[in-house]
């Protein structure tokens, strides 16, 4: 039958291997991802590198299991393999976030192993640690306090918390965290009792003897100072809380805990209102997002590596945690959280969550009181200093700036934490010979302190601690009879629970908002990453693509740069406009793709690969319309009046989409606005070409025929000081005649007789403050009858002068609907959209065809247009538009092409210098659209 001891070696031993394969299939996968990312030679490099730190860990912790076995048979076996997983995970991220320091933490690891190693075999008992208190104390002190006048920086800023030389630099504030606790326990082991049983009582409290309680408050206070004065606040906050633990553990006074942590308040306060550089992070703690570009970048990233990572991460390798300065000192916690997610941050607490509880047992089975504190006080600093940088890490507590034990990059750090695990591995074994000579130092005879020293509750505290894991209940006996330290285990215990809480309220609640924001730099990457679906016009012709370059980026090629008034631009740093923006999500890959789907895509790493997506628009007759508006400012709409197919979307000036990032901020100041599209969102007075809803209008209601004679038809009115008159000299005084001729006048009365609500009744007829549904943006005027209160507003109304603006796309839909007998066709600029198993689905137009007029009122209207050759017939003339400024030229036509189809265009020119180049721009683009 196996001893107990026999079952705790395999045990360890079991542990450490599984840690060894973890580790070895971490540094395999930085090897392959180092291959794919940097070539040949630097693999090689880091595959030594990665290689190196592998065979130290196997090697440290190897000959530390078989050393132990030998000479500390009885010793903790969850300790060695907890402290190897963390420190093994170090290695790791060591390797991935700055590799050309990871032989120096072997080497330190080397160094550390080898000192535990000493400690543990040299050290047959723990008594000189206990009587020379004072002289390892004021060592650390005096090298803390050459730190003020030696002290460096390796990274050459920052403050000074470092000694060395000849490259190799150590933390005095790092073995002084040991040297506290070991101070610390010597004492209170001595004078814990005089400290509850001597002093004055207040009510239920006891204040102790200056005599007893000065040494212990002279040597934390001088230690605190030092370390205040030279700005390492975040090891001054764990050497208090530790502090604080180890005296409650003493005292079971809750008034101690109370009134410390009024005073921490207290000088917290007072450090925010003298120190810039606590304000920075408090302020960067409480509300870090409106300097996330600046003073808050570093907590800001952090939070973002969470979003990243979720809930299982991106991979070893796969993520971004670079983008975190001193991500691999400070923030090594948030770079596990993104690349193992929630599952990784709650295996890294859950490590310390064992390293608590078995300290805690530990402490409890020692004999000596001197080794329970110490045992309990190197516990209570790990865990509090593991939880004050972790719960920084995600904005819990301000940022420390002290390290993650056995994790963080830091050959002192590293060090120190396995000196500490060397001290509690020593005191966990019952065969030890100090743990089976009780100190007589440890026993003062004081008749109050047998009755009330807390070392009754410390005898006890595995068995809690044991009933906490679940793992040791059958072991333990129940006979506590204070149960201070089980207190503090639950404490430790909950503020653990607590950061795992947090760190899923990033990782899962906030993840998605996280990963959208703007300064999310990842964003970007991803981005870089997803192959865009082609654009193509209606005869298959590519107007917008892509190119892959070979390190993986994409970027978008816009092959028809006279597209981009209606393909607009894909922009990484300005988002998505026009057609782009309309179909992110079909060009992206992303649409009608399932929560599974999408789930697996980012498992395995794969960005959407986009969709293919076809305009109406024809090539040749875009390129036309834009090189038309070249040199004038102004929109071109030319559409199939019968399916409201957009064939045509000029607007000048415009842009270039792959220079956009470059010129976004002069494009944006530009005074022409090349970014607004004229043609769908430009509103403009209407003018003459408005006559065609207004005349049509007053023949629906009877008060007007084509052949009734005008009066003063060739009359001329004044707009903002400007006289405007016909377009062309009538051919006669019919009301066709002035019509055709773009006569203003005979408009005006018009306007008088359809009053307020006839005009508004003109206007939603033709749906002329509707936004018309075409994907991309479009707008309308803000324009209400109810508002036209005098003769001279319905008379500027009907003129087309009023307050009634209209955009390039509305007039285009008003030719259109008289060249398709009365039906306003609704428009239509996306053909198809390709499907994720292949072929294409039909895009049908978000609005609907209606009847506007009767037929033979609209073939009549379109009969007293000007003819332009066989096919082609319009209606022009101009809008003023300001004071001293030239009129807008308007031109609306329609042809017939050679089969049933029939065409129909709105041109506006602004300021034009001659009316008659909007003509020319319109019937152009009918004549070649018709004889397509």
């Amino acid at each position: 039958m196996r001893s107990s001891t026999d079952i705790n070696i395999r045990r360890e031993r079991s542990l450490l291997l599984i840690a060894a394969a973890f580790i070895l299939v971490g540094s395999v996968t930085l090897a392959i991802s180092r291959w794919s990312l940097a070539g040949t030679a630097n693999w090689r490099s880091d595959v030594f590198r990665l290689a190196s730190a592998f065979l130290s860990f196997v090697v440290c912790f190897g000959t530390a299991h078989v050393l132990l076995s030998r000479y500390l048979p009885d010793h903790d076996p969850f300790l060695l393999p907890a402290s190897a997983l963390l420190t093994g995970w170090g290695l790791l991220f060591i390797g991935r976030l700055a590799i050309n320091f990871l032989l120096r933490q072997a080497v330190w690891l080397v160094v550390s192993t080898a000192a535990l190693l000493i400690l543990v075999r040299l050290s047959r008992n723990l008594r000189w640690l206990r009587r020379f208190r004072y002289t390892w104390l004021f060592g650390g002190l005096a090298l803390l306090a050459t730190t003020l006048v030696l002290g460096v920086n390796p990274s050459g800023y920052g403050p000074r918390l470092w000694l060395g030389a000849l490259g190799i630099y150590f933390q005095p504030s790092e073995p002084l965290k040991l040297l506290m606790v070991v101070y610390l326990a010597s004492y209170l082991a001595e004078r814990g009792g005089l400290l509850v049983s001597e002093g004055w009582k207040v009510g239920r409290w006891r204040i102790p003897p200056l005599a007893y309680v000065g040494p212990l408050l002279a040597m934390f206070g001088l230690a605190a100072i030092l370390l205040v004065w030279q700005q390492d606040l975040g090891a001054a906050m764990l050497f208090f809380f530790t502090f604080l633990a180890m005296l409650y553990l003493a005292t079971d006074q809750w008034g101690y805990v109370v009134a410390g942590l009024a005073l921490f308040v207290t000088v917290g306060v007072l450090g925010y209102v003298l120190s810039a550089r606590v304000a920075l992070r408090v302020d960067g703690w409480l509300n870090p997002w409106p300097e996330a570009a600046d003073r808050a970048f570093q907590i800001v990233q952090s939070l973002l590596a969470f979003g990243a990572g979720g809930v299982l991460g991106q991979g070893l390798g796969l993520g971004n945690p670079t983008y975190i300065p001193a991500v691999h000192t400070d923030f090594v916690f948030a770079a596990i959280g993104e690349e193992f997610g929630l599952a990784g941050t709650v295996a890294v607490v859950a490590l310390f969550g064992v390293l608590l509880f078995r300290g805690l047992r530990v402490a409890a089975r020692a004999i000596p009181p001197f080794e329970r504190f110490l045992a309990a006080g190197l516990t209570a600093g790990w865990v509090i200093q593991a939880w004050v940088i972790m719960a920084g890490n995600a904005k819990l507590a301000p940022i420390a700036g002290v390290t993650l034990p056995f994790v963080s990059y830091g050959g002192s750090s590293l060090l120190t934490s396995f000196i500490a695990l060397g001290l509690l591995l020593r005191v966990s074994s019952p065969s030890s010979p100090t743990s089976n000579v009780p100190s007589p130092r440890s026993t003062v005879a004081h008749p109050a302190s047998a009755v009330t020293s807390p070392m009754s509750a410390m005898e006890n505290v595995g068995m809690q601690a044991d009933q906490i894991a679940g793992q040791f209940a059958s072991r333990i006996t129940n006979h506590l009879t204070r149960p201070t330290t089980l207190k503090v285990a639950w404490a430790l215990t909950v503020a653990l629970a607590v950061l795992i809480a947090t760190c899923g309220y990033w990782a899962v609640v906030r993840a998605e908002e996280l990963r959208a924001r703007d300064d999310n730099p990842r964003r970007v990457l991803y981005e870089q990453r997803i192959v865009r679906g082609r654009i193509l016009d209606r005869e298959g012709a590519v107007l917008a693509d892509v190119e892959v370059a070979e390190d993986g980026p994409v970027a978008r090629r816009n092959r028809v740069p006279e597209a981009a008034p209606a393909v607009g631009y894909a922009s990484l740093r300005y988002g998505t406009g026009g057609i782009e923006a309309a179909l992110d999500e079909e060009l992206r890959g992303e649409a009608n793709r399932s929560g599974w789907q999408a789930a697996w895509q980012e498992l395995l790493h794969r960005p959407p690969h986009g969709y293919d997506v076809q305009l109406t628009l024809n090539t040749t007759l875009q390129v036309a319309a834009q090189q038309a508006l070249e040199g004038h400012v102004g929109a071109v709409v030319l559409l199939d009046a019968m399916s409201g197919e957009i064939l045509a979307l000029g607007s000048s000036p415009t842009f270039d989409p792959e220079a956009l990032d470059d010129e976004w901020e002069t494009l944006r100041e530009d005074p022409t606005a090349p970014l607004v599209n004229r043609a769908t969102q430009g509103l403009y007075q209407p003018g003459v070409a408005l006559q065609t809803v207004i005349i049509a209008e007053a023949l629906s209601r009877n008060l007007v025929e084509l052949s009734a004679l005008t009066a003063h038809p060739t009359a001329t009115l004044a707009v903002n000081g400007t006289p405007v008159g016909c377009s062309t000299a009538p051919a006669g005084a019919m009301m066709g005649d002035v019509y055709a001729a773009g006569c203003p006048a005979p408009f005006a009365d018009l306007g008088k007789k359809l009053g307020a609500g006839g005009l508004g009744a003109a206007v939603e007829r033709w749906a002329l403050t509707t936004p018309p549904s075409l994907g991309i943006p479009t707008g309308a005027a803000d324009w209400d009858p109810v508002e036209i209160s005098t003769e001279a507003d319905l008379r500027a109304e009907g003129t087309g002068q009023g307050r009634l603006t209209l955009s390039p796309l509305h007039m285009a839909l008003v030719a259109a609907t008289l060249a398709n007998d009365g039906e306003m066709p609704a428009p239509r600029m996306v053909l198809r959209v390709e499907q994720p198993g292949g072929g294409w689905q039909e895009v049908t137009s978000a609005g609907m065809a209606r009847s506007v007029l009767a037929p033979g009122e609209a073939r009549a209207l379109r009969t007293a247009w000007q003819s332009y050759g066989e096919d082609v017939a319009g209606h022009w003339g101009a809008a003023v538009a300001g004071k001293e400024q030239r009129p807008h030229a308007w031109f609306i036509g329609a042809a017939s092409g050679s089969g049933r189809e029939r065409y129909a265009i709105a041109v506006l020119v602004e300021h034009a210098e001659s009316p008659e180049t909007a003509v020319e721009i319109g019937t152009t683009l009918l004549e070649t659209a018709a004889s397509r």
